[in-house]
């Protein structure tokens, strides 16, 4: 389970900055709570392999991008698995809003996922949110409604037309010993 670290009055992007950045952790900052998690082992898994699926299906003014830093309203810095951005969302180091999608993996960091994030990106008025599940070997696209996520489709393979078409099988970028 990620820990959460709170310092008195809230956490600040300088006290996130402060914070190791080479120790196999990621940290990052919502709603003043600095979270620290491992680094996914998906890394070169899942997201290695749904990276390119994106990026051939975006449209032409966007790019997708794997583990990249983004900044959200109100001092919030989080590391999606994958985030789908138009190229002018591209700051010094990090993505910043609009994005049009963004993707996380769950490995055993649920709450993160399904709460804090989910929370987050729908205060910062991402259109686009997909959990995928590897154990279960499955995905669930949301769509902002409001300021609440509602599933438009779920399953074992997806093909969608919105935020763009493209057609994803868990199974196919959810290779044994890639997970």
């Amino acid at each position: 389970m990620p820990s959460v670290h709170r310092e008195p009055g809230g956490s600040t992007l300088a006290d996130l900055e402060a914070m190791p950045g080479n120790d196999g952790r990621r940290y990052e900052l919502i709603d003043g709570n600095i979270i620290v998690s491992p680094w996914p082992a998906h890394f070169g898994g899942i997201s290695f392999h749904l990276g390119p699926i994106l990026a051939h299906a975006v449209p032409a003014e966007h790019a997708s991008y794997r583990l990249c830093g983004l900044e959200l309203p109100g001092e919030q810095r989080v590391i999606p698995d994958l985030v789908v951005a138009p190229h002018t969302s591209i700051g010094d180091q990090r993505l910043r809003l609009p994005v049009l999608l963004v993707v996380e993996i769950l490995c055993g960091l649920e709450s993160r996922d399904l709460i804090l994030k989910r929370t987050a990106y729908a205060s910062a008025g991402v259109p686009a949110y997909w959990l995928i599940d590897p154990d279960a070997s499955t995905i669930t696209c949301l769509r902002l409604e409001g300021d609440e996520y509602t599933t438009y489709a779920e399953g074992a393979v997806v093909d969608v037309d919105w935020p763009f078409r493209v057609r994803v099988d868990v199974a196919a970028v959810n290779l044994p010993g890639h997970s």
